[in-house]
Order: structure tokens, then C-alpha cells, then sequence
């Protein structure tokens, strides 16, 4: 992880632009009309979607600017599938730890990736199946983190949990979260576990409401392999959007992927900037 060495552009021809964003937040259109407007000259843009949706993108953008929240470069994360396109996130949301620029910065920032003189950082994700009897029923990469959750009004979920063929131990409650090092300052973070430094390849299994005092987050390194198996009905649920219900003896099998997230940032402002602002 850390700085991407790669170019971010092209040199030989304009770069193709894809603005995506949350039409719902009343300053998102007229933000996309003004960097369409202000770039016109040196990005070859193939449009503005600005409608709430986790379709595949189909078309081949050297360059993606999301307007909206945490939430919606979450869901660019997904809808640009194993492309490694340099995601930019101009935060119209409440954290902005992944849409990080602010709409004020945006044309400027916008002008220093142009210019060559951009941030890009590679974040790590993972790759979480769900088995059941022996059968892969759904299978997918996620930037921030993966929830197993009880049923609504269903009884605490225990969930084992194996990293690399070894038990480790059994959470009890109302569930487990296991998150990215960029999603440790997500739910992660809300149900009490660790903040992890983007760059690190790691990932942290943190309890949700435990009914166990000696419940505990666990922090792995990244190229582990982790097996939860549940014992009651719940929720597995992606980066927040993609939900999957769960039966009881179902198993949850998360490992690297081999997929990452090119994301930009204000070169001005790192990470730690970043969180003392947040925080």
C-alpha cells in the first residue's frame, strides 16, 4: 500500500473523465457542471451519472470523480470492479475519510493530478465468500468492511473464528465486523475497535455489542485467510449496500484480494490531517 508510483494519466491523449455522484444533495449538479465546465479543455469526459445506483460501469474512464460521501465512493468502489482507476472523492457528506476533498478544493485538486503533481494512494481489499454446504453463494470485493449481524429481532449470533485453519475463538452478540485498514475508521471505529493507518495491510475482527467481557477486537495481517462460522440466522451485509441473508451454520471465507483501490487525495492534506480533523 502507500503512494502509487504508477502514472496516474495518460500523456499520449486527454484523459477520459466519469463524474458519479448523489443527485439528492442539492450542490452535487451544479459542482459537476463546474469541473466539466473547468476541465472541458483537458479531460475528455464521457458524462455525469448522478443517480443513487451500485450498476457496473460500463464505459472506460481514465479518471472517476465522485461527489457525495463516504458512501458513495464505496459504492464507485464496486461498480468499477476489477478496474484500477484513480477514484477522486469530493465529500458532501458528515466523515469524508474516503471523499476526502472538500467542494471548495475540488477544481484545485482536479489541476494538480493534471498537472502530474497528484496523490494517489493504493488501499488494500479484501475478497469475502459466503458457503453454504459446501457451495460459494456469493462472492465479493470490499473496500471498507463486511458485517455479520443478527437477525432483526432474531437471537445474539455466535460466530467462530479461524485464521488460517486455527481456531481462535467464539464472539457472541449481535455480531462481527471485519474491516479493511481503510474501514477501521468506519463502523470499526463506531463499535469501539482500533484505528489502523491506511498503508498497513492489515485487517481488524471487531465484536458488535458482545455479551462477553473478555470479547475483544483482533487485529490480522492482511494476507491471512479467516473463516466465520455462525451458528444462528443474520445479515452479512458489504460495504454497507450489498446485503445477503444468512442461514444458521452458514461460513464466511475472507482473504485478500487481489483487487485494488487507486484512490486520490488533497496532496496538502495526509491522512493523519485528515483524522485530527475528523476526530
Amino acid at each position: 500500500a502507500g503512494q502509487s508510483a504508477k502514472p496516474l494519466l495518460p500523456k499520449s491523449r486527454k484523459p477520459r473523465g466519469l463524474v458519479l455522484g448523489d443527485s439528492l444533495k442539492e450542490e452535487v449538479p451544479s459542482l459537476a457542471r463546474r469541473i466539466r465546465k473547468h476541465l472541458s479543455d483537458r479531460v475528455d469526459f464521457q458524462g455525469s451519472d448522478l443517480a443513487r445506483r451500485w450498476k457496473p460501469i460500463t464505459s472506460n474512464p481514465d479518471l472517476v470523480v465522485v461527489l457525495g460521501g463516504d458512501g458513495a465512493v464505496l459504492a464507485a468502489s464496486h461498480r468499477l470492479g476489477s478496474r484500477r482507476v484513480p477514484v477522486l472523492g469530493v465529500n458532501f457528506g458528515s466523515v469524508g475519510f474516503l471523499a476526502g476533498v472538500s467542494p471548495e478544493r475540488a477544481t484545485q485538486v482536479l489541476d494538480q493530478i493534471l498537472e502530474g503533481k497528484g496523490r494517489c494512494e493504493d488501499r488494500a481489499m479484501m475478497r469475502a465468500k459466503v458457503e453454504r454446504g459446501g457451495e460459494v453463494l456469493l462472492d465479493t470485493h470490499i473496500l471498507n468492511e463486511a458485517v455479520i449481524s443478527r437477525a432483526s429481532r432474531g437471537r445474539l449470533i455466535s460466530a467462530g473464528l479461524v485464521v488460517d485453519r486455527r481456531p481462535v475463538c467464539t464472539f457472541r452478540g449481535d455480531g462481527v465486523i471485519i474491516s479493511t485498514a481503510t474501514g477501521s475508521t468506519a463502523y470499526n471505529l463506531a463499535a469501539g475497535g482500533p484505528i489502523l493507518s491506511p498503508s498497513l495491510d492489515a485487517w481488524v475482527v471487531t465484536p458488535i455489542a458482545p455479551h462477553m467481557l473478555s470479547a475483544r477486537p483482533i487485529v490480522l495481517p492482511g494476507h491471512r485467510s479467516a473463516l466465520i462460522h455462525i451458528e444462528e440466522a443474520g445479515m452479512f451485509t458489504a460495504d454497507g449496500h450489498q446485503e445477503f441473508q444468512l442461514n444458521a451454520d452458514d461460513r464466511i471465507r475472507v482473504e485478500a484480494s487481489k483487487r485494488r483501490f487507486r484512490l486520490l487525495v488533497d496532496a496538502d492534506e495526509g491522512f493523519y490531517a485528515r483524522l485530527r480533523g475528523k476526530l
